[in-house]
């Protein structure tokens, strides 16, 4: 791809973390808890987006404040508090576009679910490198892994303020879905993009998958 066919800007998006959920399936647990051999989801993820190369890096919570807070602080990452109970998804997007447009400037938006266990620095990376390359028309991009899309999603400072203009009630989700012209699904066989925790059957997988490393909770 020749640089007059590139979008504008090559910079290093921020990152907003949403790690608000309630946790219901797991029996009211905060997700980004749950550790690998004493570190956290949240902190390996923190570590992650790190590794990346990116350096603002925001975490959106809710209900589980005591226990996400230190964890939160102790990625070096600003913490995003919802002002009430029993959050959606929809009001976690809505808090991070927010925040991000009253403090970031120009930059781009990559946003992440807290309970992805096995995101790592390369996965985030691999698209960041084809976020750098993607055409001057697309404003969206996400890995897809079997027709499933997944995490990490990326904005340009364009659509985050196109998002934010819409009615509060609607989310990222709707943008795309009536803009997929402006929306990269990149093709990936690694299941690290789609491989989040919802139940207690997710945990039993994961510690089958990580043993002999210790999965807990704290």
């Amino acid at each position: 791809m020749s640089a007059d066919t590139l979008a504008p800007g090559t910079t290093t998006p921020s990152a907003i973390i949403l790690a608000a959920g309630e946790g219901r399936r797991l029996g009211g647990r905060a997700k980004a808890s749950l550790r690998i051999d004493g570190s956290s989801l949240l902190q390996r993820l923190g570590s992650a987006l790190r590794g990346a190369g990116i350096h603002e890096l925001g975490v959106v919570i809710g209900p589980y404040r005591d226990q996400l807070l230190p964890l939160a602080r102790a990625c070096g990452a600003q913490v995003l508090q919802h002002p009430r109970a029993g959050a959606t998804l929809i009001d976690s997007q809505r808090l991070a576009l927010d925040h991000h447009l009253a403090q970031q400037g120009d930059a781009d938006l990559l946003l992440v679910l807290a309970d992805l266990p096995f995101l790592t620095a390369a996965h985030i990376q691999a698209l960041l490198e084809r976020w750098r390359q993607r055409a001057p028309s697309v404003d969206a991009q996400m890995p897809v892994v079997a027709g499933v899309r997944g995490h990490p999603l990326i904005l340009s400072r364009r659509a985050v303020e196109a998002i934010a203009a819409t009615p509060r009630e609607l989310g990222i989700r709707d943008w795309l879905a009536r803009h997929p012209e402006r929306v990269l699904a990149v093709n990936a066989s690694q299941p690290a993009y789609v491989s989040d925790i919802d139940t207690e059957a997710d945990v039993e997988a994961l510690r089958a998958a990580l043993a002999p490393h210790i999965v807990s909770w704290p």
